[in-house]
């Protein structure tokens, strides 16, 4: 009976409700202070969580403003992904503001700092988001900045990335408290079904935290050419990439990389990642097979709409996917320069 009196009190301090509660007065305060802005919404972002983790505070953010008419002004600094003084906003370079807000000298904005959406009160829009939606309105007010768009391409030309190309993102570490896991052998042989169906996809780009993982797949001996993800900065044993003491700026530049050159492919299979779920937003057309649904306790968009749409259509794709070929890309390594 005691254990039973744990769990269940494990499951409270868990629950939203639980965490919606705890951060009350923090929201509360944000708000106010907010509403002294007069039509800005300025939000400092310092999270310790992953890259898209806080993409997705930026995503709800703007879903917020836009629903109250508000002007957003957002920064990221610190957390895993910036400099240990908090001076460098890690937003602004790894994404062009396509919206800038001119600020009128007389107005001195008040900037908020939260570590969370539960600091916003905006769990709720995360719940409700649609992939369509989040991926218009995301790329109505940001884009990558003309370095990492002129990476990408580079990287995109050098491995022939595009409308024949499997994407492949396997994300290890500590997922597997998130999502269910999937044992590499059966991933691979899911991965030679897709390209028995698909005989349009040539060869195969892969992506992966786990250096154990590639290793496992690139010696597996697929039909197909396979090219290998260019990142250096990988987890180190059960530590994800964002734990394991590599420069903050470099490893999200690396993880946006990935999700873009993903986004470029003509098909992705995949394990729950916020990092190739992305590639989803940054390309709505994209067609994707995710091969686990995530946990209960972890089912958060896009991974949570991808897998819903997903059994809607019976489990896979369906035949009448939107083939796609590279150039709807709004920013494809700014291939309108090339």
């Amino acid at each position: 009976m005691f254990g039973d009196f744990i769990e269940f009190a494990r499951q409270v301090r868990r629950s939203e409700g639980f965490k919606n509660a705890l951060n009350t007065p923090s929201r509360l305060s944000v708000h106010a202070v907010q509403r002294l802005n007069r039509g800005y919404f300025v939000i400092e972002i310092r999270a310790g969580s992953g890259f898209f983790s806080v993409m997705q505070i930026v995503l709800c953010i703007l879903l917020y403003c836009d629903e109250k008419h508000l002007t957003p002004v957002v920064s990221a600094r610190g957390g895993s992904y910036g400099d240990a003084q908090g001076k460098i906003d890690w937003l602004a370079e790894c994404f062009e503001n396509l919206a800038p807000a001119p600020v009128a000298a007389s107005l001195r904005l008040r900037t908020s700092v939260v570590s969370d959406l539960g600091d916003l009160g905006f769990r709720r829009y995360e719940s409700g988001l649609e992939l369509d939606r989040a991926s218009t309105l995301f790329l109505s007010n940001y884009q990558p900045t003309a370095s990492i768009r002129e990476e990408v391409d580079g990287i995109r030309q050098r491995l022939g990335i595009g409308a024949t190309t499997l994407g492949v993102h396997f994300r290890g570490t500590d997922k597997r408290f998130e999502a269910h896991t999937i044992e590499r052998d059966t991933f691979c042989r899911t991965v030679e079904r897709t390209l028995r169906d698909e005989p349009r996809l040539t060869n195969i780009f892969v992506s992966s935290d786990e250096q154990a993982f590639l290793d496992f797949f690139v010696n597996w001996g697929f039909a197909v050419p396979v090219n290998v993800a260019p990142a250096t900065l990988l987890a180190t044993g059960e530590k994800p990439v964002h734990f394991s003491g590599h420069p903050g700026l470099a490893i999200g530049r690396e993880a946006l990389v990935a999700s873009l050159l993903l986004a470029n492919c003509g098909y992705l299979i995949k394990t729950p990642s916020y990092l190739s779920a992305w590639s989803k937003i940054f390309n709505p057309s994209l067609p994707v097979k995710l091969v686990a649904p995530p946990r209960e306790n972890a089912f958060w968009f896009p991974d949570s709409q991808i897998w819903t749409e997903q059994m809607k259509r019976g489990g896979d794709l369906a035949t009448h996917e939107i083939e796609f070929d590279g150039s709807e890309l709004p920013f494809p390594g700014n291939r309108t320069a090339a």
